[in-house]
């Protein structure tokens, strides 16, 4: 049966219909969803959504990671990067052209136009140059153009072996496919933004969702987060138990507040200090930091959007003061990083590698959100791995707003690069000593923080 016919035998039956039942057919309306159902509606789709935009990353990291070993460990690794460096080489020309033509019309070659105008000549030749994977030969046209703009070398006498040597220096020996895609590749794909856009409306539709159910878990008029913060609904909680410090297992009540999406970063705690009093500004310098003869700070650019490490509790204190915040209790930091679920890792009950930085997998501090994948269940980065949090509770339990005098222990939360598994569990506390804490150069364990608002 067509469907033309269909659609004319459905016609004719509604034509056709008892006088009465035809009458209260066109009295009747559709019944009007309720703010719940639109929001578990909307929830089912992002979640949808975000499931496919994952698969999609899942099966490209998977399909890339051959090609990475192509090119780095496998047999003709060496001849797939002289065709890349061979392909710039020859395409170096054109480049040079563009340059010349902003020169002569009065336009400063500044670095980021450098960079510009080389990864436009470079990547459509490299892509061309080998059967590797288009995206990944334009991560090596990109790369090298940026090195190239950060040496601010001459190009106009660049040979391919200098270029080679270039290419070679993107691609660290041992340094791991995962590792690869967490630090250096992941950043500029648009699958990779497509995941983090299905991810946040995810997110917005569960916290709305939520919203609607537990109304009295959010701020008095129900109010979103400051920007780089994330709120963390109030309730009960069940909370431990606790290693390491052990503390027993309980329920608590959390009234709802904000905390920072991700923890403190260099550049963020430099300008708190330069904007202190130049008198005060050597007493808030974190271990290894100095200022400069203008009595600054200004640490290096690859540094700034590294968590600040080795800061003192007062010092977190007195940066959060600056920030119109204050620092987590112990159970507030737990509740946000393993959600009213209660995870054993911000990620999930089971450990997985590849998901923070620490537990055997770093090596070194990395730029804060540097894994996206393994935010908490309130939207929180890095809560397992990077560094030490400082939180506002003793060991004891005993929150504090300030340090009481003598030797007292205030706890730390999260781990570190340096740390085992299972202190990157969202269960394991330590502890630091409050006073003076890297007084001692044998103390070597990086703490730095993030901060919470009350709403």
């Amino acid at each position: 049966m067509t469907t033309r016919f269909r659609f004319a035998i459905a016609f004719l039956a509604v034509l056709f219909l008892p006088e009465s039942t035809h009458a209260q057919k066109g009295r009747e309306k559709p019944e009007k969803k309720t703010d719940l159902e639109i929001a578990r509606e909307h929830l089912d789709s992002t979640r949808e959504d975000r499931d496919e935009a994952y698969n999609a990353l899942e099966a490209m990291i998977f399909d890339l990671e051959d090609d990475y070993l192509e090119l780095t460990t496998g047999v003709k690794a060496a001849t797939y990067r002289h065709r890349l460096a061979l392909a710039m080489h020859d395409s170096m020309p054109t480049a040079l052209s563009q340059m010349d033509a902003q020169t002569q019309e009065g336009r400063p070659l500044l670095r980021g136009f450098r960079r510009a105008i080389l990864s436009e000549a470079f990547e459509p030749p490299v892509r061309a140059a080998t059967s590797l994977d288009p995206r990944l030969c334009s991560w090596v046209a990109r790369g090298t153009a940026s090195e190239l703009s950060r040496l601010n070398t001459s190009l106009d006498t660049m040979t391919t072996d200098e270029l080679l040597r270039t290419v070679n220096d993107l691609f660290p020996p041992g340094l791991s496919w995962y590792r690869f895609w967490n630090q250096e590749f992941h950043q500029d794909l648009t699958e990779t933004a497509a995941y983090s856009r299905a991810v946040v409306g995810y997110e917005e539709a569960g916290l709305e969702l939520n919203r609607l159910l537990h109304p009295e878990r959010y701020g008095p008029r129900g109010e979103k987060a400051p920007p780089g913060m994330v709120i963390v609904p109030g309730g009960t909680y069940e909370l431990g138990p606790d290693n390491g410090w052990e503390r027993p297992a309980r329920k608590v009540n959390i009234k709802p507040f904000y905390l920072d999406r991700r923890e403190v970063t260099s550049g963020e705690y430099s300008l708190f200090v330069n904007a202190s009093a130049t008198s005060r500004r050597a007493g808030l310098l974190p271990r290894g930091w100095k200022l400069n003869e203008e009595r600054l700070t200004n640490p290096d650019s690859d540094e700034r959007g590294l968590p600040v490490a080795y800061v003192s509790w007062a010092q977190a204190v007195e940066y959060a003061k600056w920030a119109d915040k204050r620092l987590p209790t112990e159970d507030e930091w737990e509740a946000a990083a393993g959600g009213i679920e209660g995870l054993a890792y911000p990620w999930g009950n089971q450990y997985q590698t590849n998901m923070a930085n620490g537990g055997g997998d770093g090596e070194t501090l990395l730029p804060v959100e540097s894994y996206p994948y393994s935010r908490s269940p309130t939207g929180c980065f890095d809560m397992a791995g990077n560094v030490w949090e400082w939180t506002a509770t003793l060991e004891d339990g005993t929150d504090i707003k300030t340090l009481p005098e003598g030797m007292v222990n205030v706890v730390i939360r999260g781990g570190s690069f340096q740390s085992r598994r299972d202190e990157l569990s969202t269960r394991y506390r330590w502890t630091a000593p409050g006073h003076g804490t890297f007084a001692s150069p044998r103390y070597t364990r990086p703490i730095g923080f993030r901060c919470a608002k009350n709403p």
